[in-house]
């Protein structure tokens, strides 16, 4: 249980997010002609917290003290009534330092894409890799102070025994849930409209053109983003949920998809107006093509 909770929470704190935004940290200021990020040393800050975060996690999984109640920590296994020890402590506590370093990234990619470009780059102009990072930074902004009062509160619960989450003593397990969720659905899409960016950048690279409809890329960067804080009950169906509150869950985890299927029409009708070179980066983007159109479709059939 620690392996493979120390295993989900480093796959989706410690790496997806962070590489994500690291990619951001490195390229923003280049691609916008920044001479610097936005706020280097709250940067630098954000990285030290990170790393703490992972020297904590992993120092502790090494001592046999690591967290064992999954990535998502649900009470009331995380609670001290069911797990007594200090390993759902940690976890809770990483989480916090993480998410403020995440904010932080967030914070000085937003404030260098909107404050810092060359003269003449109108935000018309600004390559789309950017704009995925700025709606990414958006997000963190609103997703991550879900999850940091989810881990704060959880944590208060088992060292100075206040009952948010504590269901004997009339607190709400299910409360843990929406608050993580509500961070949690966004956080795939913090993972995945960078990945975006990243695929837009190489196919106008390989197909040697402009991004064909760049405006309606941009604007489904930005629905996907505004529908993604829209879903996160569909990881609750199972838990008693009213069925008529999560029909809207259900319709909106279908919707989302409407806003990605245009990326993709754009990305193919880049391709075809251009002249294609297969190389390698472009042979990925092929396999990245088959990749997705699988999880897309059937993403819409399990909302179904």
């Amino acid at each position: 249980n620690e392996i493979f909770t120390t295993h989900g929470t480093t796959m989706m704190f410690l790496f997806a997010v962070p590489v994500m935004q690291g990619l951001g940290v490195y390229f923003v200021p280049l691609m916008v002609g920044a001479r610097s990020i936005a706020f280097p040393r709250m940067v630098a800050y954000s990285y030290w917290m990170y790393l703490g975060g992972c020297i904590f996690l992993y120092t502790s999984l090494f001592l046999n003290t690591g967290p064992d109640v999954g990535w998502f920590s649900y009470p009331p296994l995380s609670e001290s009534l069911f797990n007594p020890t200090k390993r759902p402590d940690v976890w809770a506590q990483m989480i916090t330092w993480t998410e403020v370093a995440s904010l932080a990234v967030a914070v000085s990619i937003i404030t260098t894409a909107f404050k810092l470009r060359a003269p003449g780059m109108a935000l018309n102009r600004i390559p789309i890799f950017v704009w995925a990072q700025v709606v990414t930074s958006f997000m963190v902004i609103f997703a991550m102070p879900a999850v940091m009062m989810a881990s704060t509160a959880l944590i208060l619960d088992r060292l100075v025994a206040t009952h948010f989450f504590d269901v004997d003593r009339g607190g709400d397990a299910l409360l843990f849930q929406h608050l993580f969720w509500f961070f949690g659905h966004p956080e795939v899409y913090i993972i995945f409209i960078p990945g975006t960016g990243i695929v837009s950048t190489i196919i106008t690279t390989f197909s040697r053109r402009p991004m064909y409809g760049y405006v309606p890329v941009v604007l489904a960067l930005v629905s996907t983003a505004f529908i993604g804080f829209g879903l996160w009950v569909h990881h609750m169906f199972a838990t008693g949920v009213p069925q008529l509150g999560a029909s809207f869950f259900t319709a909106a985890s279908i919707i989302i998809a409407v806003p990605t299927g245009i990326q993709f029409f754009c990305w193919i009708a880049t391709m075809w107006s251009g002249r294609v070179e297969l190389k390698s980066p472009m042979l990925w983007m092929l396999g990245f093509f088959w990749v997705f159109l699988i999880g897309g479709l059937t993403g819409t059939m399990l909302a179904a």
